[in-house]
């Protein structure tokens, strides 16, 4: 009996119920919680802190009759129209899980008291990922989490809190999530982007060290598109009545939560592949008006559920919204640099010997990064910032160089169309030899010259048609991939284990700390030399081989 190829890939990646080699790999994000074991090749599960769709649609009016809300179970028929009141005791609206301000006073909560919710959402999300997700006990098995290197520290501690003391984790290893996706690339040295929910995070990486001193931010990622969203659809996309396509009515706020938001960016957002410059002093409605003459994207109808009508709805979203609602990314301000800025930036802070081979292995991950044609789009900007902007001017000569890890060069395109040629010619190319052999037939080195040569030259080919791997994984799942990565070859970073957890975690930012963690190591072999620049790289989160 012969399986299919779909079976035995799901097959090679199912976790014996018998082994706890495999550690518990957690990319634990403000919207998302990835989770599954060592060794795979994909996230197990992706927790979602927005709405399903099914809940999405009750939530819209679509399914006027749902016994199920997100979060509780009624009794009883629960609608808009039968229940408010269980409406606003139970909200469909769920928020993000941290912000990275999240400690700040506001409202007269206090410190403790965030904390503490903190606390009791995360002990609820692990509990699901050991108990319904990964049906494995959480004392056998060792964890690795994914953490930003400016994740707040108070939330590290939290993490660990929860696994140690509620779950009993025997161990708990933080890991640089930017080296971790720069390792599924199999290089060391890069320059990984990762454009999140929160912020915008660029670091460089040599040698498998993170360059702290390096790292730069900036807020215009997911969220910060949400809200330019939410923005553009409250003012130029009003809503018509289903019925009444003529009776035009202001978008409610009320319509406009963080779930539809993430469905509409996730489904009808896309980067455009034309770049508009803006002139001085123009005004924004004046600029909305050039994107709506050079868009050719279609117009795309929703469906909305109105509230105070009770009545359904249609919302036209204009095609030059869906193509032009992420340029907020790409233009910056003083208050808040764009993602081609902070990336250029970055490369200038770099010492100069280092800006080349950054600038060549860039690597672009997170969830907003799969907004479609954003790659594309931010290599063009980054070689037209270089080329245009003063600022700049001292990165003229890496122009040339501006390249993602994860895109074909030139060469490579070159050389994989020469290749096609080559591969349909192997039959001829088979016959020239077999012809050579025959006329050497006394036996001389002629012969074996001639084929050999012929061996080299196709090998050489064949390896530079694979020079580059191509997107091979997704961009929101390559940290998680990298963690399931160093789980499998043993390695990892600082650990600390559950009987000598005291409150405290390692953290790059706390030399002390890092010094007393007890770290994991593959083999004795040293990792290779950093050069000693004015900027000590601190090396305590580096993997070494």
């Amino acid at each position: 009996m012969t399986l299919p190829l779909t079976k035995i890939r799901d097959l090679s990646f199912r976790t014996s119920i018998y082994g706890i080699e495999e550690r518990i790999v957690l990319d634990i994000g403000s919207c998302y919680i990835k989770c599954g074991f060592s060794g795979e090749s994909r996230p197990r599960q992706f927790i979602s802190m927005f709405l399903s769709e099914e809940a999405l649609d009750d939530y819209l009016g679509l399914r006027p009759v749902h016994r199920q809300h997100f979060g509780h179970e009624c009794n009883e028929i629960c609608n808009d129209r039968a229940n408010h009141g269980c409406r606003r005791a139970h909200p469909l609206e769920y928020a993000e899980l941290y912000e990275l301000d999240f400690m700040r006073k506001c409202n007269g909560v206090t410190e403790e008291q965030r904390l503490k919710v903190l606390e009791e959402r995360l002990s609820e999300y692990l509990y699901e990922v050991y108990f319904k997700h990964l049906l494995t006990d959480p004392k056998q098995r060792k964890v690795i989490v994914c953490e930003s290197p400016l994740m707040p520290i108070v939330l590290k501690q939290t993490i660990a809190k929860v696994l140690f003391e509620k779950l009993q984790t025997p161990s708990v290893s933080f890991t640089n999530s930017h080296l971790l996706a720069l390792l599924t690339t199999g290089i060391t040295t890069g320059l990984v982007i990762d454009c999140g929910h929160l912020e915008t995070s660029v670091l460089p990486i040599y040698a498998s060290r993170p360059m702290m001193p390096f790292i730069q931010t900036t807020p215009r990622a997911g969220k910060f598109l949400s809200q330019h969203l939410k923005q553009l659809l409250r003012e130029k996309c009003p809503v018509a009545l289903a019925d009444n396509p003529t009776d035009l009515r202001v978008t409610p706020e009320r319509i406009l939560t963080s779930a539809f938001l993430e469905t509409i960016k996730t489904r009808l957002l896309f980067a455009s592949p034309l770049i508009v410059n803006a002139r001085d002093n123009i005004g924004e409605e004046e600029m909305n008006n050039n994107y709506r003459d050079m868009s050719t994207a279609t117009e795309v109808h929703v469906e909305v559920w109105m509230e105070e009508e009770q009545a359904r709805g249609i919302m036209a979203i204009p095609g030059w919204i869906r193509e032009r609602a992420s340029e907020c990314l790409l233009q910056g301000d003083e208050d808040a640099l764009s993602v081609t800025d902070v990336i250029l930036e970055t490369i200038s802070k770099a010492p100069s010997d280092l800006r080349r081979p950054l600038i060549n292995s860039m690597l672009l991950v997170g969830g907003t990064a799969q907004l479609p044609n954003l790659q594309n789009r931010l290599l063009q900007e980054i070689k037209r910032s270089i080329q245009t902007n003063p600022k700049w001017k001292r990165l003229g000569g890496l122009v040339d160089s501006v390249r993602f890890l994860d895109d074909l060069t030139a060469e490579d395109k070159a050389s994989l169309s020469t290749a096609v040629g080559f591969l349909g010619g192997a039959s001829r190319s088979a016959s020239t030899m077999d012809l050579d052999s025959a006329v050497d037939a006394s036996g001389s080195s002629n012969s074996l010259v001639t084929r050999e040569t012929k061996e080299k030259k196709s090998s050489s080919k064949e390896k530079k048609v694979y020079q580059s791997s191509g997107k091979v994984f997704m961009p929101n799942c390559r940290t998680w991939i990298g963690g399931s990565l160093v789980g499998s070859l043993k390695v990892s970073g600082p650990e600390v284990l559950r009987e000598n957890f005291n409150g405290t975690v390692p953290d790059w930012t706390t030399a002390s700390l890092a010094n007393t963690a007890t770290a994991t190591m593959a083999s004795s072999t040293p990792a290779p030399a950093v050069p000693a620049y004015s900027h000590d790289v601190t090396p305590t989160l580096a993997i070494s081989y």
